[in-house]
């Protein structure tokens, strides 16, 4: 879980276990909203098209993704401008 004081930019996850291991990331807008969040290459999207963020103050999305053995972070759900407060 994180959220967004500012625009940022996310590493790559660290310490993969094993093929097939899923993580899940809750990105949260702060009270000024408008935030966005540049993805590291290791994440793959459909089409190759990182998402664009809910830009709605102090709402969130939440992103899960699947690891391969190639080293990549495949998006395999997504749900967004929740109301996570």
């Amino acid at each position: 879980k994180v959220t967004l004081a500012g625009n940022r930019t996310l590493a790559a996850p660290t310490n993969a276990i094993a093929s097939g291991q899923y993580i899940s990331l809750l990105v949260i807008q702060d009270g000024t909203g408008s935030r966005t969040l540049t993805w590291n290459a290791v994440y793959e999207f459909k089409d190759d098209t990182a998402p664009t963020l809910t830009t709605t103050a102090s709402k969130g999305d939440l992103f899960t993704f699947r690891y391969h053995n190639s080293a990549k972070w495949v998006e395999v759900g997504r749900n967004q401008n929740l109301t996570v407060s």
